[in-house]
């Protein structure tokens, strides 16, 4: 078929499509709103008084499991993925930041409690990881929340497949963290309600108060979180990590150090959990990471009383 006058022109340059008419063929077309995406409800934020000393100690809150399971692996399924990508500049190879050699994260497929309970938060322009921690009830970091646009939802996704999504009515944290700072990772977590019972499905992670006796005594930590950089979707696991309380924080809220736990952006959020024989209890949740400094190169875990107390209230609250 010939091709009109015009067929073997280069195109046009942008100063020419400045200047030109075009002429674009139409066609009949249904009426587009009938593919708008659903509109996820703004989320109200709940105010959030931080404790204080004077405080009653926080209640430990117990973890959930659906009646049709009747046992819990301790590593989940893995997922068989090719060789990682290489992050490269000017012919050398780059090892991503804070991630300790070796690193320690596998890619998973698992549908079983606790592993199934992983979470994508997305929120507005950030977002993150997070996990079950009541029927309703979703925790990730505070910074992951975009406090201006206020509009949450979270998916739970198992290798390539979406297992479920929510959007969140409501939002609770003690600071609405946009940068975290050293001062601020302590207290850098969130509880986002779902408009759904994702939990009566799939289960929740129970939480505790961490204990500094337990500072590099074990590596008995694990950690289900997100990263794309490992997996476009799939959720991954890690465990065999060491935990150091900040002996400067002497709020509250606990800043849990960690130089042996792997942890990048798109983890953030996520949960540091320990198994006891009542199941498994998150102790503190992905802040950040720093460079240098007086501890060297380390991951904060925002932990402490005061997590345990909000996760409380937003169940309470919220039931």
């Amino acid at each position: 078929m010939p091709g009109n006058q015009d067929s073997n022109r280069p195109p046009l340059s942008a100063a020419e499509i400045r200047t030109s008419q075009l002429h674009v063929p139409q066609h009949s077309a249904p009426d587009p709103n009938g593919y708008k995406p659903v509109e996820l409800p703004r989320s109200t934020v709940v105010p959030v008084k931080t404790p204080t000393a004077e405080d009653q100690p926080a209640v430990e809150l117990q973890p959930s499991m659906p009646d049709n399971q009747r046992e819990i692996r301790l590593e989940p399924n893995r997922f068989e993925i090719g060789e990682p990508p290489r992050l490269v500049f000017a012919a050398q190879e780059l090892e991503p930041l804070l991630v300790f050699n070796p690193d320690g994260r596998r890619v998973y497929d698992d549908r079983s409690f606790p592993w199934v309970l992983a979470c994508h938060v997305f929120s507005g322009s950030k977002g993150g990881s997070g996990a079950l921690i009541g029927p309703r009830h979703v925790l990730t970091a505070s910074h992951c929340i975009d406090w201006q646009q206020l509009t949450v939802s979270v998916s739970m996704v198992q290798g390539s497949t979406q297992l479920a999504t929510a959007g969140a009515t409501h939002i609770m944290a003690y600071e609405h963290i946009v940068d975290v700072t050293y001062s601020n990772a302590d207290d850098d977590y969130a509880v986002v309600v779902l408009d759904s019972r994702l939990g009566d499905a799939f289960g929740s992670l129970g939480c505790r108060t961490y204990d500094a006796g337990w500072d590099n005594e074990t590596a008995n930590w694990f950690n289900i979180a997100y990263e794309p950089l490992l997996h476009a979707t799939a959720a991954n696991f890690q465990t065999g990590f060491f935990l150091d309380e900040d002996d400067f924080d002497l709020g509250g809220g606990r800043m849990l150090i960690t130089k042996t736990g792997d942890f990048l952006k798109g983890m953030s959020g996520s949960p540091v959990f320990g198994f006891w024989p009542e199941g498994p209890f998150v102790v503190g949740v992905a802040s950040a990471g720093a460079n240098g400094g007086v501890f060297g190169n380390y991951n904060a875990i925002a932990g402490g009383g005061n997590l345990t107390r909000l996760v409380s209230k937003a169940r309470a609250d919220f039931p």
